[in-house]
């Protein structure tokens, strides 16, 4: 069997994503964003703002991805228990190593939750969310196949004012992670079967892109403003309309970004490729638990100590590179060096079997 060759543009936008969600990181993890003052604009807070804003956009890109290509694929069960040992491997691995290194006391309660990892963050996490929406792929595909555009269009439509428009209008956290990811894949789902007429019109694309992102940086601006007028009383953050994947601009700018990246036509190129194939593994380590998110933002790259340095914004692009680069790393080597091994083991037996 003839193995189809992903896009590259897909691929290298998996990897735009993934360094968009490092910046977040970067930004919400490390403790720096204590040190803000709405009251005291500086250029290093202007920026760590509009630096950290993409996260939740992120998440919400991954999802229309699946969407776009899951709903005219059949589901495969090798693909599932690939993306569970993988989610398994590195929550206990991280686990003992933590131990090993004295970061972390053993108890049985961790150590036990770090093997269940999966049904623990059912429903709490992107993970979480994630691989349950993977399970429930072919009855969401068989949902769509059984109805029309039409009738596509208004159920995405109920589902964005559910999750979206009135969460984020009204100020009301109704948020949960396997219902948005399946109102996600759908919409994915839907741009690729009834692919509307703006995604093949290249100035639109850019046009629609631009303005999400200032919508985003001015609402970001918005927020400082009252926030400031209020001083620091504010219920809610700066990035009030982008700090969860179902607020407005956080589904809009995901959609126009996915959109922009898929037009691009940059060939098949296997390095990028490659690259690509550690966009989940990355994810997994870098956002293992509170112990990596403390020992990574503030012990080894030490980002609050940068908030007042001119080098910062030096300081946030290099860290959110090296994150990446040694962690992309660390899941190739385990791609060839045990995933590979390990299935084509197991193929070779089946097939032997079968035979």
């Amino acid at each position: 069997m003839i193995r189809k060759k992903r896009e590259t543009n897909v691929e290298l936008f998996r990897i735009f994503l993934m360094m968009m969600i490092i910046a977040h990181h970067y930004v919400v993890n490390s403790g720096i964003t204590d040190l803000w003052n709405s009251q005291h604009i500086t250029f290093n807070l202007l920026f760590l703002e509009l630096f950290g804003w993409g996260g939740k956009c992120g998440i919400n890109c991954f999802i229309l991805i699946t969407g776009f290509f899951m709903c005219k694929q059949k589901f495969s069960w090798m693909k599932f228990i690939k993306l569970a040992l993988e989610i398994e491997f590195y929550s206990v691995v991280i686990y003992l190593l933590f131990v090993i290194s004295d970061y972390t006391p053993f108890s049985i309660k961790d150590f036990s939750k770090s093997i269940l990892i999966i049904p623990l963050v059912i429903g709490k996490s992107f993970v979480g969310g994630y691989i349950v929406l993977y399970l429930l792929i072919p009855f969401i595909n068989a949902t769509i196949a059984g109805i029309n555009k039409k009738m596509m269009k208004q159920l995405i439509i109920i589902l964005l004012c559910v999750y979206s428009i009135i969460p984020t209008l009204l100020y009301t956290h109704l948020y949960e992670y396997i219902g948005w990811y399946i109102t996600v894949y759908l919409i994915g789902a839907y741009l690729r079967l009834y692919s509307p007429t703006w995604m093949s019109n290249t100035k639109k694309v850019n046009i629609f892109l631009l303005t999400n992102f200032l919508l985003v940086g001015i609402s970001i601006l918005i927020m400082n403003y009252i926030d400031a007028r209020k001083g620091n009383t504010l219920p809610w953050d700066i990035y009030y309309f982008v700090n969860d994947s179902n607020k407005i601009l956080a589904i809009s700018a995901a959609v126009c970004l996915f959109v922009f990246f898929k037009q691009k036509k940059i060939g098949y190129i296997p390095f990028i490729n490659k690259i690509a194939l550690t966009t989940f593994g990355v994810f997994l380590i870098h956002a293992h638990s509170d112990t990596m998110r403390t020992l990574l933002w503030k012990d080894w790259l030490n980002v609050p100590s940068y908030y007042n340095n001119s080098m910062l914004w030096l300081h946030a692009i290099t860290s959110v590179l090296i994150v990446y680069t040694i962690c992309a790393a660390i899941d190739y080597l385990r791609i060839i060096l045990l995933e590979r091994p390990f299935f084509k083991f197991f193929q070779n037996r089946a097939q032997k079997n079968i035979c």
